[in-house]
């Protein structure tokens, strides 16, 4: 009668637990696929309208050299007017760059060479010859009626600026979720992030051929074939999994492209369902274990299948615990803005413009790390470049130069001086030991956010310094910019690294009446985002302690066999105590951290074999039943649900 309530009872919570277990997961991917879905609808609006942009203008070019070359074949259009026609064009379209009429040579007048003399361009300069984009070639025809015979005379052909369609990627709201990209019709990179892509005139055919991409070879194909679409890719610059957006721009053939992340949609609160599904999960298959093994009957065997079950489903527990907190988005400070493309800078910008009543210098600013060493527990020596774009009648009344307040110490070398038409560029190289304020308390599932305060040497006049986007590739934060791709730093990885503005409120002005630093005044900062590797303090850690737990455990089973039983206890004891000693050695902090919880652990799982050990040895009845069982059965499940209630707790209570 009582196996029968007992398994009717555990079949009951069983069934319970299972449905709160299904109703969490359909919870999960139901915010989870609301989340990408309405991630996947905006970035696909947004190729669609930068698609429709480059479309819209270069149609009205498209229409433009069309009307021109039509005239000329239909004889409306002189030769001696064309000059004319085309600076009126130039003057009244302000995205064309520049237009042409070219006459093919020996046409009409063999003996005669006719060059194109009839070209005219923006007063504007191009700084690069890559810039400058020959957009449309159209046909001048003429039509024999007499012998019916069509003679091409010449082109029409238009000039667009690559910086045009640059602006308009970088006005595109993906800076903090991927990036764009334009093929032409051949699969030719015309806009790309990397500007030696576009430079060289490189294909995406030869750069999925390099990667062995056989996605990215597809989606040119069905690019170049004029169709418009989605794929799932693997992207080879991050390593992330995302999407590819393509999509086909007809005036010109060619395709638009967005490389959306997908990692970035992770959320806190997606984390801390699957923290609850984890729970629940766990607490399923534990009665699961006991239907299936038959725990209300009893028997040794089943007990103990139960138990070991139980055990490895908590341990599983625990390790997805820490897979979850090792994957975890940061938290966002307080305060803070990111800057990660032109649209979210402009938008800073207005809004601060807009909030004070007072006239700003913005100086761009950009850095390279290229060396991080943790000096002791809480200082970090940064080492790299940083450099400043300082504009001709802009910026006359500033100094040349930046300071880095938050460095204990710091050495700042000029490396070069560059004058690029009206823009004065210098770059420093610089060495900086920076107190941090780490939180170890984690240890060894911690994280580490590395913060470079860079602020004008001008204390008295309103300079903002603002990022230099222009100078990187991809300003993805997962793409790491500005940091050398290469970068050594033992026992972490580098996550993420981005600009932002951080407010400060300091209680003194310094001595000046004009000092702008000291009230709600936004200071640009780079920040770096580390992950602990995890093998290494495992090893060091977790490992001796889950091998003094099988010793102990050892000893459990042995009770009353072994007549050297407290001698071996001590041993284990005094090993710990200076495994503890060492790991308190190595991480200084006043704070108790995680790992030093299952020290603790083990100290009581000591204490309570001593005990365990006088009941037996005294016949106590919970010592003495079935050659102590009960305390048998309980030693290393206790131990391993103490390691898993510790990591909810510390992590996500």
């Amino acid at each position: 009668m009582w196996n029968n309530k007992t398994f009717k009872i555990l079949l009951l919570l069983c069934t319970v637990t299972y449905l709160g277990v299904i109703f969490l997961i359909s919870l999960y991917m139901h915010d989870k696929n609301q989340t990408l879905e309405l991630a996947k609808q905006h970035a696909q609006q947004q190729t669609l309208y930068a698609a429709q942009k480059i479309d819209q203008a270069l149609s009205e070019l498209s229409t433009i050299a069309h009307n021109i070359a039509s005239d000329i074949s239909m004889g409306t259009l002189k030769r001696k007017h064309i000059l004319t026609r085309l600076q009126e064009t130039v003057k009244t379209t302000p995205n064309l760059f520049g237009i042409g009429v070219a006459f093919v040579p020996y046409v009409n007048h063999p003996e005669t060479r006719k060059h194109s003399q009839y070209y005219v361009t923006q007063e504007k300069k191009v700084g690069e010859s890559e810039q400058a984009l020959k957009v449309f070639t159209v046909p001048i025809i003429y039509f024999d009626t007499k012998t019916q015979i069509k003679t091409i005379l010449g082109v029409v052909f238009i000039d667009y600026l690559l910086s045009n369609i640059k602006d308009l990627m970088e006005s595109l709201e993906v800076g903090r979720t991927g990036y764009g990209f334009i093929l032409s019709e051949k699969g030719v990179f015309i806009a790309h992030p990397i500007d030696d892509y576009v430079k060289e005139s490189q294909t995406i055919f030869h750069l999925a051929e390099s990667y062995h991409d056989d996605a990215l070879w597809s989606l040119a194909e069905k690019a170049i074939d004029g169709e418009s679409g989605v794929v799932d890719y693997q992207d080879q610059m991050t390593g992330q999994s995302a999407w590819i957006f393509y999509q086909f721009i007809p005036s010109t053939h060619w395709s638009m492209g967005i490389v959306f992340f997908k990692d970035v949609l992770e959320s806190s609160s997606l984390q801390r369902k699957l923290v609850r599904i984890c729970v629940l999960s766990v607490i399923f298959l534990i009665l699961l274990s006991t239907l299936l093994f038959r725990v209300d009957r009893g028997t040794n065997a089943s007990l103990w299948k139960m138990v070991t079950t139980a055990t490895l489903i908590l341990m599983a527990g625990t390790a997805f615990l820490w897979y979850i907190t090792q994957t975890a988005p940061f938290i966002k400070e307080q305060g803070s803005t990111m800057i990660v493309d032109k649209v979210g800078l402009q938008q800073f910008i207005g809004t601060k413009e807009k909030t004070s009543q007072k006239t700003f210098y913005y100086v761009p600013t950009g850095i390279f790390i290229e060396s991080i060493e943790f000096v002791g527990n809480n200082n970090v020596h940064l080492s790299g470049y940083i450099w400043q774009k300082y504009t001709t009648d802009i910026h006359n009344d500033l100094s040349r130069g930046f300071i880095l307040p938050e460095a204990k110490e710091s050495k700042i070398v000029k490396s070069y001086h560059l004058t690029e038409n009206s823009t004065e560029i210098i770059g420093w190289y610089f060495q900086a030991t920076v107190p941090h304020q780490f939180n170890h308390k984690k240890y060894p599932l911690d994280r580490r956010q590395l913060n470079l305060r860079i602020s004008h040497k001008d204390f008295n006049k309103n300079v903002i310094l603002t990022p230099d986007l222009e100078s990187y590739g991809v300003t993805n934060p997962t793409a790491r910019p500005g940091v050398k791709r290469e970068l050594v730093l033992s026992g972490w990885l580098v996550l993420k690294s981005f600009f932002n503005y951080q407010n400060h409120y300091e209680d003194t002005n310094l001595g000046m009446d004009n000092y702008i630093g000291h009230s709600n005044f936004s200071h640009l900062h780079f920040t770096i985002l580390l992950k602990r590797e995890f093998l290494a303090p495992f090893i060091n850690n977790i490992l001796p302690l889950a091998i003094a737990c099988s010793l102990l455990f050892a000893l459990q089973m042995w009770l009353g066999k072994t007549t050297t039983f407290l001698r071996t206890l001590s041993g284990i004891f005094f090993a710990l105590l200076l495994a503890h000693i060492r790991l308190r050695g190595a991480v200084t902090t006043p704070d108790i951290i995680y790992i030093e919880w299952f020290y603790f652990v083990v100290y009581g799982s000591i204490i309570g074999l001593i005990l365990t050990y006088f009941l037996y040895e005294y016949k106590i009845p919970i010592g003495a039943y079935r050659e102590g069982l009960i305390l048998k059965l309980l030693f290393l499940p206790l131990i391993v649900l103490s390691a898993f209630i510790i990591t909810i707790v510390i992590f996500y209570i």
